[in-house]
């Protein structure tokens, strides 16, 4: 007795310390990018008007994480900002879906008596930049995806009402996480069935209770937005539905980048255990792949598919735990924690590589490709600057046009028009041919008669940025006419503790600006 109470204490003390390294090494790449202010501008008009819009007046769904962007509106209401709660909540949700990958593993190992093999998924995770930079950002993606990994460790528990619930969560917070539990209730109740044991199958009553619990959430969602928006589906489905352009490109780079990055091909030979048990992990995780291809990948490095991430690290811990049972017997186990903790300190080791990589790209991309944490953070701290100080020095009743609908928008709380229509109603009302070579997300392109018939009164969506000011020529060759002039915030040096001397150096931030026609500051006649 007292021997397994001292193995229950040293897995409790392996788990926190497994837990403070996955903090710290997501310390290390934090940031938060442009793409999560567009949930924060929705939750602070809700919190604040009551109104779950981007433009207040406007309703247009542009956000697909209605949950998430609620919390935040409530985290507002008691004071606390979207841009200081969410990476807090994003540490919370990684945590939470380590957990939850634990877990999903000793159930379907039908694991009895808690040992440090059981860590092992934890252990990659913890080192793994596809996984820990994504405990900040600012984005639900860590959330959705312990709630996704939730309902597949409650199902594989017979907790069915639990496992009900987490599914409707984990749809509110990311429509598409109801495609891997899909996939794994399937195949997991297909594997019972074919292996004889119905008796761990639910009930008719469980079923219903849990399909209820389940579904009507995310139907009642369904109906509400219909009710609100007048649409049964996102905005950004009007932009996400042009991926399959991109399928042979970023679809099948990004896939592929994900999977040399966690060097799945060390990994191979435990590929000769894999068995019919191993389906419930195999399949979501293709089923994930294929939809992230399908879409056409994204443009931000480190893979931000964590279900996949977390099940494949849930997989291969369960494959080294068999390899070693069935080679070293009962010592099996013990050897297996140590190959984990091996393969997560080489992990580890790679990680470090990368974020000086990462660290010396503050601008442009990663392998020509993929824009990295600290590019995404630089982008989008310079947009805070600019736009705070456009809420400062412009009225506050004018119209911008922008490209990152992120930061720049929330910061100015100025009215803004989305050229890539993301949080726009334009792509659901002109017919406009997609580009093929564009980046994922940014494939429709506002035709510039829908930019005109807007009226904005700066066009920052080609702008400029820089720490010196554009000449008055490039003014009139951004293609909206000769009588273009620029209107230039100047943030200049602005104080950042997360630059190493503690200043930014924004320098000019530049828009568009019809001659003739004054914006605050920007008159005729004064030099901007």
């Amino acid at each position: 007795m007292p021997a397994r109470r001292g193995q229950k204490i040293a897995v409790v003390a392996l788990a926190v310390a497994t837990a403070v390294a996955l903090l710290l090494h997501a310390r290390a790449w934090q940031f938060v990018c442009d793409d999560a202010y567009i949930s924060f501008r929705y939750a602070w008009n809700l919190a604040e008007h009551g109104a779950l819009e981007y433009n207040l007046g406007e309703r247009v769904e542009g956000y697909t994480n209605f949950s998430w962007v609620v919390v935040l509106a409530f985290g507002t209401c008691l004071g606390a900002l979207p841009e200081v709660l969410a990476p807090w909540l994003t540490q919370l949700g990684a945590l939470a879906g380590a957990a939850a990958t634990v877990v999903l593993v000793r159930a379907l190992r039908g694991a009895s008596a808690w040992s440090a093999a059981d860590l092992i998924p934890a252990f990659l995770l913890a080192a793994a930049p596809e996984y820990v930079v994504w405990a900040h950002g600012g984005l639900e993606t860590s959330w959705a995806a312990a709630l996704t990994i939730a309902a597949m460790a409650a199902t594989a528990s017979g907790r069915w009402r639990a496992a009900g619930v987490a599914t409707a969560l984990a749809g509110l917070t990311r429509p598409d996480a109801v495609l891997p539990i899909g996939v794994f209730f399937a195949t997991w109740s297909m594997g019972h069935v074919l292996g004889g044991r119905r008796e761990r199958l639910p009930s008719v009553r469980e079923a219903a209770v849990a399909a209820a619990l389940a579904g009507g959430p995310l139907l009642a969602h369904l109906l509400w937005r219909w009710t609100y928006y007048g649409e049964w589906l996102p905005n950004t489905w009007a932009i996400k539905q042009h991926g399959r352009l991109l399928r042979d490109t970023f679809g099948v780079a990004y896939v592929t980048t994900w999977a040399s990055a966690l060097r799945l091909v060390w990994l191979a030979p435990l590929g000769l255990l894999l068995r019919a048990r191993h389906a419930p992990l195999v399949l979501p995780i293709a089923a994930v792949l294929g939809y992230a291809w399908s879409v056409g990948g994204d443009f931000m490095a480190y893979g931000r598919f964590l279900v996949a991430t977390a099940l494949t690290a849930g997989l291969v811990g369960w494959l080294l735990v068999e390899a070693g049972e069935r080679v070293l017997g009962p010592r099996g186990p013990a050897a297996a924690t140590g190959v984990g903790l091996a393969l997560a300190a080489v992990l580890g080791v790679m990680s470090r590589d990368r974020l000086i990589g990462d660290r010396a790209t503050p601008t442009g991309w990663i392998d020509g490709r993929w824009e990295g944490v600290t590019a995404m953070d630089r982008f989008a701290r310079e947009r805070v600057a600019a736009g705070t100080w456009f809420k400062n020095n412009v009225p506050g009743d004018i119209t911008i046009s922008v490209g990152a609908a992120g930061a720049l928008p929330y910061a100015s709380k100025l009215r803004a028009v989305d050229v890539y229509g993301l949080v726009d109603r334009w792509p659901r009302e002109v017919e406009v041919r997609p580009q093929a070579k564009a980046r994922p997300g940014h494939q429709l392109m506002a035709p510039q008669a829908v930019i005109v018939a807007r009226d904005p009164d700066l066009l920052c969506h080609v702008g400029y940025v820089g720490p010196k000011r554009p000449p008055p020529s490039a003014a009139q060759n951004r293609g909206f006419g000769r009588d273009m002039v620029w209107a230039c915030a100047e943030p200049g040096s602005v104080a950042d503790p997360h630059e190493a001397d503690g200043v930014l150096e924004v320098g000019y931030y530049c828009c568009l600006r019809r001659r003739g026609h004054a914006v605050g500051p920007f008159v005729d006649g004064v030099a901007q």
